[in-house]
């Protein structure tokens, strides 16, 4: 392609809107200074006009050389796409079809551009569009568009996207929308099926779905449940033995509430059920249930998943404290803080929304027994030298390597003590991040804690405790967590968190003397 000065500006030959919207504004001014100097006929005006009009229409947005690049390009222009529409409409191929389909979740878009699409796969291919947004609709990010395609399915009365819809909704949309009620997908679900009979539909789909190829669905359908209030409903669902009775998922979940008395709230924590009750941890699962035995009753009723390998864990190293009420918990963190005389680090969250306090005291009113019980392990735990060390090393490697956070599990190993397994990131490049792999998942379902380093540098107190994203892990996972941050190079600082978010500082460790 040639370029030609124009001005003090290089202008391509073939930049057709570029040098039509010239030649427009040029005639357009022309034409004005013509009427009012010389004060032109008023016949003359009108076929002025009409000229004018004619060489507009001859010069219509061109759809490019190849029609196909231009639509399947985000960076060409809503107007172009369109003509490229047009012009692909005229013998529309399955290459066609293919692009349009593209263009319901791909990033870079227009709205408008996209409607464009979507009236044409209603005419060209309805079934693979709904298939298309069967897949992306979920996990579409373009928010405007994810709400437009919800008030168009339920334009077309599509009732059999309900799945779809309901899998949607049950995806967290941090800062979208404020109220649940208010999600674009829940009103559609209403909309199409009554918003009176909600509960009943995601019971029915809970009950009904396919094990196999909907076992996903019916997980979401458990978690809105739950996230609607429906709690009792579950438990009575369970209670009746003769709702599917060889259904692996509620049997899953009887044995779960009926043998723990714990109704798991989310799909991961009923993945985290599923893995406790396959054959290799039977023995953890019947050692939860005689360590939960032991718990006070007003503990029992309120347990979480999460809380099985605390309750474990205190069973064989302290098993005084499964008789301790949460009161009496907290008491013994408390005077533990207080005895340290460590120092409470705390980051920085300027310039983020929300109220964000570590402070023990503050946080009272939030601690289960299990997350007070993690505290005590925690503190005591790091009494030992020899795992301080281990700490102490991992954090140092953490420093020297700038392609990853270290991380890993804390657990009660087969001889009765706590130990540390380091875990590879599933994947490395950002040293500011520690992306957890299945293989530690695995090895976390019986663990204590998940736990990552904070250790950028040996003065990193900016950034000492959990921040945004491992407090939307913490949320994701159910997990007792545990991050350590370098405050200096004899202190690591020690932060405990799960869903909430609820954070606790437990003050600091230091750094073996022989090593210090």
């Amino acid at each position: 392609m040639q370029l030609r000065p124009h001005g003090r500006a290089w202008i391509a030959r073939d930049d057709v809107p570029g040098m039509f919207a010239i030649g427009v504004a040029r005639a357009i001014f022309n034409l004005n200074r013509v009427i009012r100097i010389q004060r032109v006929a008023p016949m003359m005006c009108a076929l002025s006009m009409m000229v004018f009009m004619g060489a507009l229409h001859a010069c219509a947005v061109s759809a490019g050389k190849d029609p196909m690049k231009s639509l399947s390009n985000p960076e060409s222009l809503p107007v172009v796409q369109v003509a490229a529409m047009e012009v692909l409409d005229q013998t529309p191929t399955p290459q066609y079809i293919s692009a349009l389909k593209r263009m319901m979740w791909q990033p870079g878009f227009a709205e408008s551009t996209r409607l464009e699409a979507f009236v044409r796969l209603v005419k060209l291919d309805e079934p693979g569009l709904k298939e298309i947004l069967r897949l992306q609709l979920p996990k579409l990010m373009a928010l405007a568009w994810r709400q437009k395609l919800c008030e168009l399915i339920v334009e077309h009365q599509w009732v059999d996207m309900t799945p779809t819809l309901v899998r949607a909704w049950s995806v967290p949309m941090a800062a979208w929308i404020e109220h649940d009620k208010d999600r674009p997908e829940r009103i559609a679900i209403e909309q199409l099926n009554g918003k009176e009979k909600l509960t009943d539909l995601l019971v029915k789909m809970l009950v009904d779905s396919n094990p196999i190829t909907e076992a996903n669905l019916r997980l979401r359908c458990w978690e809105m449940l739950q996230k609607l209030g429906e709690r009792e409903r579950l438990v009575q669902l369970l209670a009746d033995a003769s709702v599917k009775p060889d259904d692996r998922l509620l049997d899953n979940l009887r044995s779960c509430a009926g043998e723990l008395g714990i109704v798991p709230t989310t799909k991961e924590e009923i993945l985290w059920l599923q893995a406790l009750l396959e054959t290799k941890n039977m023995v953890f699962w019947g050692q939860a249930k005689e360590a939960t035995m032991q718990l006070p009753q007003e503990v029992r009723v309120k347990l979480e998943i999460r809380e099985l390998p605390v309750a474990v864990a205190v069973s064989k190293l302290k098993p005084e404290l499964l008789k301790l009420t949460p009161l009496q918990l907290y008491q013994i963190v408390e005077e533990r803080r207080q005895a340290n005389g460590s120092r409470i680090v705390s980051p920085s969250f300027e310039g983020y929304g929300g109220d964000h306090t570590e402070n023990l005291y503050e946080m009272r009113n939030k601690l289960s027994w299990g997350d007070l019980a993690s505290m005590v392990i925690a503190m005591e735990m790091f009494d030992s030298a020899s795992l301080r060390q281990q700490m102490f090393d991992l954090a140092d490697r953490d420093m020297a390597d700038r392609d990853t956070e270290f991380g890993g599990v804390i657990r009660i190993g087969a001889a009765g003590k706590p130990e540390i397994l380091e875990m590879t990131p599933r994947v490395r490049g950002n040293d500011l991040r520690y992306e957890s792999s299945q293989k530690m998942f695995d090895n976390a379902y019986t663990g204590l804690f998940h736990f990552h380093l904070h250790c950028q540098s040996y003065d990193n107190m900016q950034y000492a405790g959990p921040h945004l994203g491992d407090f939307a892990y913490a949320d994701s996972t159910r997990a007792n967590c545990l991050v350590f941050s370098f405050v200096s190079r004899k202190e690591l600082n020690v932060d405990f968190y799960r869903h909430g978010p609820m954070v606790v500082d437990l003050g600091c460790i230091s750094r073996p003397k022989k090593d210090a």
